[in-house]
């Protein structure tokens, strides 16, 4: 019988307290399974590292102050910075941005204007020495700015990040990892700007805010793209223009008598300031703010093309319609959207549309939208088959009026309003004024059947569109144009025109500004004939007139005084 030998249990060696700890580390934030050795020791440490960097050296950047300069008259700040878009971006307050997709690596340059000094605008817009200055430094002043700008980048980019890994790890060590980490950041990222540079795309801006899908802010002409073939005279170009722009703003007219306002035309005049095709332009809101204080206008009639394409990204600059603080009357233009049309609806404005009428500042008012949309055209009379068609929207208008006048004899409608003033023959002799605007071009006139027809020039220039901008160009842009409207308000003559001024701001404010006075008498009243097919009258309206003083056109200078 043999023996049995028992062997004892085998038994591992405990694991020490210290390993026992850094498993349990492990567990708590992996999982049960322990982290291998390798990550333990290599990897993680190393992340630990990249998002501190990551952290530190974004703080850094965020806080890194821009470095500014002089370009010309505007004075820029010049920041570079990380981004995930990449590129470089001019900052054209208020008419938008300017992006140019000049390379890959995650590096954004910006220039925002921060004050523009409004004599020298004004000089260099008028001088080719300056301009010529300012072709041949600009390039040269904004490339010191940028340098700048970058250095300060850096040193505060370094700084947060050697500062970050200080308070993080206390150790030398991992504070130079952190450093050296940035470097190799930086030198990568500075490789990748320079080898994906592209020159060209200089030449190839992107819009955003009120320039999208605008041409380039001087011209979309090929001499304008010739022009643009080196970067510095592409920058003295986009100098020159917000130049122009800012030396505009601050030269808006003060007309009239800014003290009491008054009209001269006796107390019971209602004052109605009539603008059209703002296209966008600032300085026409700006205009339009300026007379409705110095007039103490009562309300405000827009006769359309309040924007150029009717997008979302436009409808910032409607803004304004609300902040002028009297009833704005608007219809609709053919570059105004049904998307634009709500949206000055929200701004509390008082749309009319299919012959819809209102009663504002004590007028009763009538309108039609236009009933195409074309945002690509210039304003042009319609003729042919555009032109039936602007008919027939005015037939609807016309019955609309005629629907009015049946329920209210004692008070008919005293203006109808609409954009394109082509196709008018439903509302001759129906009414006492159509408005209009849509030519950029100012013209009165008073048909055979009694109807004054006032057509708006352009109270933005023509604003930001193709025609606008390469007048600009070529030095001699649209003026501004609004015209203020004197009603009767009690008695015989109320509701009917009395007088009104031809406001032109010339050269975007830089000229001179002119009000000219039309005062009407009773036989520049006559009354209403509408007429048959056929051309004669079918009915009348009589207008019951009252002796006024004789016509007194006149020019009023930037102070109010007579000039010639």
């Amino acid at each position: 019988m043999s023996a049995r030998i028992r062997r004892p249990p085998l038994r591992l060696p405990r694991p020490s307290p210290a390993r026992r700890a850094a498993w349990a580390r492990s567990r708590a934030t992996f999982g049960a399974r322990p982290v291998p050795r390798f990550a333990r020791r290599h990897l993680l440490p190393w992340i630990g590292v990249l998002l501190v960097t990551a952290v530190g050296a974004g703080v850094g950047f965020a806080l890194a102050p821009g470095s500014s300069t002089y370009v010309g008259p505007l004075q820029t700040e010049v920041r570079v910075r990380p981004s995930l878009t990449p590129g470089v971006e001019v900052d054209l307050p208020p008419v938008g941005k300017v992006t140019f997709d000049t390379h890959r690596a995650p590096i954004v340059v910006t220039a925002n204007i921060e004050s523009v000094d409004v004599d020298a605008a004004a000089r260099l817009v008028r001088s080719p020495q300056q301009l010529l200055a300012l072709e041949l430094t600009a390039a040269d002043t904004v490339r010191a700015a940028t340098v700048r700008a970058l250095t300060y980048s850096l040193l505060c980019g370094f700084g947060g990040a050697l500062l970050a890994a200080v308070v993080v790890f206390r150790g030398r060590r991992r504070t130079l990892q952190t450093g050296a980490t940035l470097l190799v950041v930086v030198v990568a990222t500075g490789a990748g700007t320079w080898a994906t540079f592209d020159p060209s795309a200089l030449r190839q801006p992107r819009f955003t805010g009120l320039l999208s899908r605008a041409p380039y802010v001087v011209s979309s002409t090929q001499n304008a793209l010739d022009r643009l073939e080196s970067y510095r005279s592409g920058l003295s170009d986009i100098v020159r223009s917000v130049s122009t722009l800012y030396a505009a703003a601050a030269n808006l007219p003060v007309l009239g008598d800014t003290q009491t306002g008054t009209s001269g035309l006796g107390a019971d005049v209602t004052t109605v300031l009539h603008v059209s095709d703002l296209h966008l332009n600032p300085l026409g809101y700006d205009l339009t703010d300026n007379l409705v204080k110095q007039f103490r206008v009562q309300a405000v009639i827009d006769t359309g093309d309040t924007t150029t394409w009717g997008t979302a990204a436009e409808s910032s600059y409607l803004g304004r319609i609300r902040g002028l603080g009297v009833p704005y009357v608007w219809v609709r233009g053919n570059h105004d959207s049904t998307q634009t049309q709500e949206q000055v609806a929200a701004q509390g404005a008082v749309v009319l549309d299919q012959g819809a009428t209102a009663e504002v500042a004590g007028l009763v008012l009538a309108g039609q939208g236009d009933p195409v949309f074309t945002p690509d055209g210039e304003g042009e009379r319609a003729t042919g088959s555009a032109a039936s068609v602007q008919e027939q929207a005015n037939d609807v208008l016309a019955d609309g009026i005629e629907r009015w006048d049946d329920a209210h004899p004692d008070r008919p409608v005293d203006a109808a309003l609409v954009h394109d003033p082509s196709g008018l023959r439903p509302l001759l002799g129906r009414v006492p004024l159509v408005l209009a605007g849509h030519l950029h071009k100012r013209s009165v006139t008073l048909d055979a059947s009694g109807t004054r027809i006032m057509v708006e020039g352009t109270t933005g220039g023509a604003g930001v569109t193709s025609a606008g901008l390469n007048r600009l160009a070529d030095g001699a842009p649209l003026p501004l144009s609004a015209t203020l409207l004197y009603f009767g308000r009690t008695g015989d003559l109320a509701g009917k025109l009395l007088a009104y001024d031809e406001v032109t701001v010339g050269g975007l404010g830089l000229a001179e500004v002119n009000l000219q006075r039309t005062v009407l008498t009773a036989q520049d009243r006559p009354p209403l004939a509408v007429p048959s097919p056929t051309g004669t009258a079918t009915g009348s309206r009589t207008a019951t007139d009252v002796p006024t003083p004789a016509p007194s056109p006149a020019t009023l200078s930037p102070t109010g005084t007579a000039g010639g």
